[in-house]
């Protein structure tokens, strides 16, 4: 690591502490030998568990053009990506180093406000992510060009999804082939826009009342119910966020798609608690409960 922050900022490492975080990358926040802070993120390639393989230099590239643009577009509310190297001449693992804002993860100080000050942030929270399922790519440029349209697109994504859970008993390969086709015959009306796809407090920064959107690395450029339901599976779509949403992006959560997204999402969720993490029962009831309704209601 210090190899890398050598070769790439010309600094060393004085002081480091390894972040909490997610199952995907290991992160780490550096003090360099000028207090300059950083965030370095690193992880092997691996393979989904619908047997995808994951390249996570690409990862980290698509997370910088989102990054980028956002910041472009709507000021500074995601961090500055440094570096990007995907080489493993400076390091054993694809890393980046990345830009380090002061305060507190908002999952960790959200209940500490009074209800109306939740509900401001709740809002807030809307209109960003609004504004970001605004910004649209060039259906020209390669994340586009080089995929299926994004209705095929998004049925591959559930069927991997589900592919864990037809293993697992969950569901029958008949039950998601029937969804996963049902899916296919749904259009959506924009499919373009920007997506963070993992807008959730633990994913955010509060600093004196302004916010910033971390870890986007699950970015996509699709349909903005997609957004709405990633939110919505991670129990944070209030009533004041969708209030916010819809003045600044005009969408319908009635829309026959959205259960189908949702659905996608509850998979992902329910294989992690399932069958990577294991001990925590009761979420995985929780989680299994919410599965089979929306299996229900795709079913047709």
């Amino acid at each position: 690591m210090n190899e890398a922050i050598k070769h790439h900022l010309q600094k060393e490492i004085k002081e480091q502490t390894k972040l909490p975080g997610g199952f995907t990358f290991q992160t780490w926040l550096l003090t360099l030998s000028d207090n300059q802070k950083v965030v370095f993120r690193t992880q092997k390639d691996f393979k989904t568990g619908g047997g995808r393989d994951i390249i996570i230099s690409e990862v980290l590239e698509r997370e910088k053009f989102f990054y980028d643009n956002v910041n472009k577009s709507l000021g500074h509310i995601c961090p500055e990506v440094y570096v990007v190297d995907g080489t493993r001449q400076h390091f054993d693992m694809s890393f980046c180093i990345m830009e380090y804002f002061e305060g507190t993860p908002l999952n960790a100080c959200f209940k500490d406000f009074d209800p109306q000050a939740q509900d401001n942030i709740s809002r807030k929270i809307g209109e960003i992510s609004a504004q970001i399922n605004n910004i649209e790519i060039d259906s020209n440029h390669p994340y586009v060009k080089n995929r299926p349209p994004w209705e095929e697109f998004i049925a591959q994504s559930l069927q991997e999804k589900l592919q864990p859970l037809i293993t697992s008993n969950v569901i029958s390969q008949d039950e998601a082939n029937t969804i996963t086709n049902n899916m296919r015959k749904k259009k959506a009306s924009k499919t373009n826009s920007f997506l963070h796809l993992d807008i959730r407090h633990v994913n955010i920064i509060h600093n004196n009342g302004q916010l910033f959107m971390l870890d986007a690395e699950n970015c996509e450029f699709g349909d903005p119910l997609f957004e709405l339901a990633v939110i919505d599976i991670a129990g944070e779509l209030t009533p004041p966020l969708i209030e916010a949403y819809k003045r600044k992006n005009d969408i319908d959560l009635n829309n026959e798609l959205y259960n189908f997204y949702c659905l996608e999402r509850q998979a992902l969720v329910l294989h992690l608690f399932m069958n990577i993490i294991k001990s925590d029962t009761e979420s995985t009831k929780l989680y299994l409960s919410r599965f089979n309704k929306l299996k229900k209601a795709t079913l047709g």
